[in-house]
C-alpha cells in the first residue's frame, strides 16, 4: 500500500459548489446545519502554508492549523521544500521550524508575529467508524474549503495508526485539520492511497498532542524514520513522470528526498550501523550522500561491510567523471577500500570478488578481473545466488569480449542466458557485440529477444538492420522493419531510425516486385530523411517498375547527388530509367559510369553495347561486348556475346 501525498483528486463532479462571499467557502449543496456551524467556530484558525524556493517562487501550497500558544501544525513533507510563511492574505508572516515528527509527517511550527486567532482543541480518542468528520483546507489553493465525510476505520500503515476517512484530500488540503461534530481535531490530514477510491487518510490527533507536548523525539535524532520517509519518497517518484521542470512534482519529490538523505546523514552522527543504513538508502538516489556516509561509517569503523560499500560507490562514481586525474583517484581509493574487505574476511564471498572485479576491469586490468570474476561465479554456484551468478557471467562476458575472446564471451553469455536471468540490457549488448563480429542473424535474433522482453522500441529497428545483411532473410526484415515503424513512430529523434526501416522494407519490396508498396515506403523514408540518398535509389527502382521513366530519372539523379555520385548501383538505376525511356546516349554515359565505379560487374558494360548498337556504334559496341568477357570469361551468355561481337564486327 502506497500512501500519497498531495495527489490531485477532482471533487467537482461530486459536489455542487457554493462560493460564499469573502469566506472561499465550497460546500456540498445538500451539507447544511452541522457543517456551516463548523465552518463559522473553526475555519478562521485554518491557514494557507506558503513554501518559497531560494529563488523566491512559489513552490508548494499548503494547509495549516492554530493550536495552543500560537502555533501551527502542518505537515512535515511541506516544510522540507523550502523557506516557510503563513499567508494571512495581506501578509505573508514567516514561520520556524520547532519540533517534528518525520514517523508521522506532522510538524509544529513558530510564526514571527502574534496570530491573534483562537487555537482549535485536539482530542486525545480515536475517533469510530462512521463518526461525521468535516475538513477544512486550501485544496487547489482555494483557501478555507469544507468538505465532509465519516471515518472509513483506523488503520495500521508500516507501524503508524492513520484514520481512513471518506472526505477528498486534495493538493493544498495536505495538513489541514479533522474535525468531529463537536468542532475538535480528531487527525491531520496526510494524503490518499495511490490508484484508490475515495481512499483518504489523516494522523490521529494524539500525535499531535504528543507533538506539542515534546513527547515526540525531535527529527534530528530520528535517522531511521528519516529512512522510512525516503523509502515513501522513493516509491512515490517512481509512480511520478519524470519532468526537467523546477516546479514538477518530479523535482518536488527529488528535494524531498535528498533533503531527507542529507537530514539522515547529518544526524546519524558517528553510529557505524546508522551510517550504513544511510548509505545503502542512498546508493541509487544521491551518490555524494551515500559515499560520504560510507566514509564516515569506514573511518567510524572500519568494518568489512564499510568497506565493500564504499569501494563499490566510489566504483560508480568514477564512472561518472570526464577528468582522467579525478577517475584514477577516485578508482585507486576504491580498490584500497576493496581489497582490505577482502582481507577482513577468512573466507570472502562472491560479493567480494565480484566488485573487486568490477573495478579492476574499469582500470583495464583484464587478467585479475577475469581471475576474480570466476571466483565470484564459483562461490555464487555453491551458495545458489543466482543473482551473483548472473552478475558474474555478465562481467565475464565483457572481459571476454574487451580481448577480443569471441568464442568464450558467447560461451559465458549462453551460460547467462541458462540462468534464466538475463536481462534486455545484456541482449542489447549481445547484439552489439554480433553486430561487430559480423555474426548479422545472431545480432538481429539478440536485438529482437530484448525487444520482445520489453526493451525500447529501437531494438526492433537495430533487429531490422541486422537482419538485412543476411542473405534469405527478407521475412525477417520486414516483420523487425514493420515493427520498428509502428512502435517507433512519434518517438523523440525517431526519424532516421524510421527512414532506414521504411528504406529496408522497399528494397525488398522492390525484389519482390510489390513496386506501388515499395514506392510508398521510399517516399516515407525520403520524408522522414531528405538526405538519404538510398531512400531516392529505391524510390527511383520503384518507378522504374511501374513504367514511370521520368520520375525514375529525375529520382536517380536525387540518389547520386546526395551520394556524391560514388555508387555504380545508382548510375546503373539512371542508366536503366533512360535506357526504357530510349534516351540512348544518356543510358551509354550513365552505364558507362558504372562500369568504370565498378571494374568487377559485367552488367553495365553489356548495357553500354546495347546502347551503342542503337546508337549506330558498331564498332565501339562490339569492343564493350569484348570487355564484357573480359571481365566475366565464363559469362552464361558468352556464345551469343562472341556472335555479336562477329556481327558487328563484318
Amino acid at each position: 500500500m502506497l500512501l500519497v501525498v498531495h495527489k490531485p483528486r477532482s471533487i467537482l463532479f461530486f459536489f455542487l459548489i457554493l462560493f460564499l462571499s469573502n469566506a472561499g467557502l465550497l460546500v456540498a449543496a445538500d451539507e447544511s446545519g452541522r457543517a456551516s456551524q463548523i465552518y463559522a467556530e473553526s475555519s478562521k484558525s485554518v491557514l494557507m502554508i506558503v513554501v518559497k524556493s531560494a529563488k523566491g517562487e512559489i513552490g508548494g501550497q499548503a494547509t495549516g492549523f492554530v493550536v495552543a500558544g500560537g502555533k501551527v501544525v502542518t505537515n512535515e513533507h511541506v516544510v522540507r521544500e523550502g523557506e516557510v510563511f503563513v499567508d494571512l492574505g495581506t501578509v505573508k508572516l514567516p514561520a520556524s521550524l520547532e519540533k517534528i515528527d518525520a514517523f508521522n509527517d506532522i510538524a509544529l511550527l513558530s510564526v514571527r508575529g502574534e496570530l491573534t486567532l483562537n487555537p482549535l482543541a485536539i482530542k486525545s480518542a480515536l475517533p469510530k467508524p462512521g463518526t461525521s468528520i468535516y475538513v477544512i483546507g486550501n485544496p487547489q489553493g482555494l483557501e478555507r474549503s469544507i468538505s465532509t465525510g465519516v471515518v472509513s476505520a483506523v488503520r495500521d500503515f508500516k507501524g503508524r495508526q492513520l484514520i481512513q476517512i471518506t472526505a477528498p484530500i486534495s493538493p493544498g488540503s495536505s495538513g489541514g485539520p479533522i474535525l468531529d461534530a463537536s468542532g475538535e481535531v480528531v487527525g491531520v490530514a496526510v494524503g490518499m492511497l495511490e490508484n484508490g477510491q475515495n481512499l483518504n487518510f489523516a494522523v490521529p490527533s494524539a500525535a499531535v498532542n504528543r507533538l506539542i507536548a515534546g513527547e515526540v523525539q525531535p527529527i534530528a535524532a530520528d535517522v531511521p524514520s528519516l529512512l522510512d520517509r525516503a523509502d515513501s519518497l522513493m516509491e512515490r517518484i517512481g509512480q511520478t513522470e519524470y519532468s526537467e521542470e523546477p516546479n514538477s512534482e518530479w523535482q518536488k519529490f527529488e528535494k524531498q528526498i535528498n533533503a531527507t538523505l542529507e537530514m539522515a546523514l547529518s544526524n546519524a552522527g558517528n553510529d557505524h550501523a546508522l551510517l550504513l543504513k544511510v548509505a545503502e538508502k542512498a546508493e541509487w538516489q544521491n551518490s555524494d550522500i551515500a559515499i560520504t556516509a560510507a566514509d564516515r561509517a569506514v573511518h567510524a569503523r572500519s568494518s568489512y561491510g564499510a568497506n565493500l560499500i564504499l569501494g563499490k560507490l566510489l566504483t560508480a562514481k568514477a564512472r561518472t567523471l570526464d577528468d582522467e586525474d579525478q577517475k584514477v583517484s577516485l578508482q585507486t581509493r576504491a580498490e584500497q577500500n576493496l581489497r582490505s574487505a577482502l582481507r577482513m574476511r577468512k573466507q570472502p564471498d562472491a560479493l567480494i570478488y565480484y566488485h573487486l572485479a568490477d573495478l579492476l576491469e574499469d582500470r583495464k586490468n583484464y587478467g585479475e578481473a577475469d581471475t576474480d570474476f570466476q571466483l565470484a561465479y564459483e562461490l555464487s554456484k555453491k551458495t545458489n545466488n543466482t543473482k551473483a551468478q548472473a552478475d558474474s557471467l555478465r562481467g565475464l562476458t565483457r572481459i571476454c569480449d574487451s580481448v577480443g575472446r569471441a568464442a568464450e564471451a558467447e560461451k559465458w553469455f549462453d551460460a547467462l542466458v541458462n540462468t534464466g536471468l538475463a536481462r534486455i540490457l545484456d541482449w542489447q549488448q549481445n547484439g552489439h557485440r554480433l553486430d561487430r563480429l559480423s555474426k548479422y542473424e545472431q545480432a538481429g535474433d539478440s536485438f529482437r529477444q530484448a525487444a520482445v522482453l520489453g526493451g525500447v522500441w529501437s531494438n526492433w529497428c537495430e533487429a531490422a538492420g541486422s537482419y538485412s545483411l543476411v542473405a534469405g532473410k527478407d521475412d525477417e526484415t520486414l516483420f523487425t522493419g514493420r515493427k520498428c515503424i509502428s512502435e517507433g513512430t512519434g518517438k523523440a529523434d525517431s526519424e532516421r531510425r524510421l527512414a532506414y526501416a521504411h528504406d529496408q522494407i522497399a528494397t525488398i519490396l522492390n525484389k519482390r516486385g510489390v513496386y506501388q508498396e515499395a514506392l510508398s515506403h521510399a517516399r516515407e523514408a525520403i520524408a522522414l530523411d531528405s538526405t538519404n540518398s538510398w531512400a531516392f535509389y529505391d524510390q527511383a527502382k520503384a518507378l522504374l517498375g511501374l513504367r514511370r521513366f521520368q520520375e525514375s530519372i529525375n529520382a536517380s539523379i536525387q540518389a547520386i547527388r546526395l551520394s556524391d555520385g560514388k555508387f555504380a548501383t545508382m548510375h546503373f538505376a539512371l542508366g536503366s530509367a533512360y535506357f526504357e525511356a530510349e534516351n540512348w546516349e544518356f543510358a551509354r554515359q550513365s552505364f558507362q559510369k558504372a562500369s568504370e565505379l565498378d571494374s568487377a560487374d559485367d552488367a553495365a558494360p553489356y548495357n553500354v553495347a546495347l546502347c551503342l548498337v542503337h546508337l549506330g556504334y558498331y564498332g565501339d559496341a562490339a569492343t564493350w561486348y569484348e570487355e564484357v568477357l573480359r571481365r566475366n570469361p565464363k559469362h552464361v551468355d558468352r556464345q551469343d556475346i562472341l556472335n555479336r561481337i562477329q556481327g558487328l564486327r563484318r
